[in-house]
């Protein structure tokens, strides 16, 4: 009797660790079959939002670990000066412009991420590393630091102040210029109202970019959490998402007094996927003041607040944006984007002649989709950067990029 149990426990263990087996035989005999790639599953909004592929290791408590990220090269040639060389930023156009051409090769937007799915009483535990090479060295550069509970999420992750779905398809890294984007610690719930909308609440890391004085003394503090709020309605691929931002703004002057101001923004934005084919339509429009940090062409700048010597106080910074685009696919295996982004910054009569004002980005690709590993295309970006004293310059880019995923 004692050996018969004995093997049936040997036996139980056998089948769970074959179940195991062979569910990671049919996820790879899945991802090798070169024609059989989901609607949209390489497209940037699905790669940024946290839709990995990898390779999956599970042991027989459903334990997995799963470990993918990709290789891009990129070879850039701006016709004209810009001072970002690998994402383009059209605030990065130098006024004056000697309208130099320059060439760059890069596999700075190559990534690997580590994600695990622990089930615990009834729910996922999710956790995400992910680092990029995003730097002039090519140094692991820390994107995604987050672990997700249930309807918790705490960590560094997307801020819930940017609509990650409504990123358009580009190879650009850095995207439209007016586009709501930054990464930040967070403390995040996920409240659900119905199947088809979520409120998301979250306490975000309140650095603030300012603008103050040089003398000794002066810098910018960190006080009292962000507090976003976001509320989304999705139904049939689509979705629409209004947030709203709270940026308590701290600093300190030469007598070492703490003085505070309150940045606020809101942001409108959607996805309107087309029915019957993957072609859809991003969308976004926002204002604020005091909360240059959170848009995509001019967060580390310095805009969120600018110290005002007349008034000896800080002025926050007004700022709007719209920007549009639309993915068409040709076929399977073909499909373009074309995009375009508008951003202004008030001046109200701080910033310095020579300070930023406006820009325009404008995008158009033809992305190459030849199997679910591999992508590549080529993309035109045009951007505009307009100065408060109202000098102007402009730039054109090729981009070609050839993306591989494990």
């Amino acid at each position: 009797m004692v050996v018969m149990t004995v093997f049936a426990q040997k036996d139980s263990l056998t089948r769970k660790r074959l179940d195991s087996l062979e569910t990671r035989l049919n996820y790879l005999d899945i991802r090798l079959k070169k024609n059989a790639s989901p609607p949209r599953t390489q497209t940037r909004s699905a790669v940024e939002s946290g839709r990995y592929t990898g390779v999956v290791m599970a042991d027989d408590e459903s334990v997995a670990l799963q470990i993918g990220g990709f290789i891009q090269t990129d070879a850039i040639h701006d016709f004209h000066n810009n001072n970002s060389p690998l994402g383009f930023l059209s605030s990065g156009i130098e006024i004056p412009n000697a309208k130099k051409s320059n060439t760059t090769y890069s596999v700075a937007a190559s990534r690997f991420n580590l994600s695990g799915q622990i089930p615990i009483e009834g729910k996922g535990l999710k956790t995400v590393l992910e680092f990029d090479l995003f730097n002039s060295s090519f140094s692991p550069n820390l994107r995604m630091a987050y672990a997700e509970y249930g309807k918790v999420l705490v960590g560094m992750y997307w801020s819930n102040f940017m609509d990650v779905d409504a990123y358009p398809n580009t190879l650009d890294y850095n995207g439209p210029n007016s586009m709501t984007f930054g990464r930040q610690v967070q403390f995040r719930v996920t409240l659900p109202v119905s199947k088809t909308t979520d409120v998301v609440l979250a306490l975000e890391d309140p650095e603030s970019f300012l603008t103050l004085p040089d003398e000794s003394g002066f810098k910018a503090l960190k006080q009292v959490p962000d507090v976003t709020a976001s509320i989304q309605y999705s139904k049939n691929g689509s979705h629409l998402r209004f947030a709203s931002v709270l940026h308590p703004i701290v600093y300190q002057n030469t007598l070492q007094e703490r003085e505070s101001k309150v940045g606020y923004g809101f942001t409108a934005s959607g996805v309107l996927q087309q029915p019957g084919n993957k072609d859809n339509f991003v969308f976004q429009a926002s204002y604020g003041k005091g909360i240059s940090k959170y848009i995509n062409d001019i967060g580390p700048d310095n805009y969120d607040g600018v110290y005002n010597h007349a008034s000896s106080s800080l002025e926050i910074l007004g700022v709007w944006g719209l920007s549009a685009s639309y993915d068409h696919w040709w076929s399977d295996k073909f499909s373009s984007t074309a995009g375009w982004g508008y951003l202004n910054l008030e001046n109200d009569g701080v910033l310095a002649d020579q300070s930023f004002k406006s820009s325009n980005y404008g995008v158009l690709n033809l992305i190459y989709y030849p199997n679910s590993f591999i992508k590549g295309g080529i993309e035109y970006l045009y951007g505009t950067r307009k100065n408060v004293n109202g000098d102007s310059a402009n730039n054109s880019r090729i981009q070609l990029s050839l993306q591989f995923r494990f």
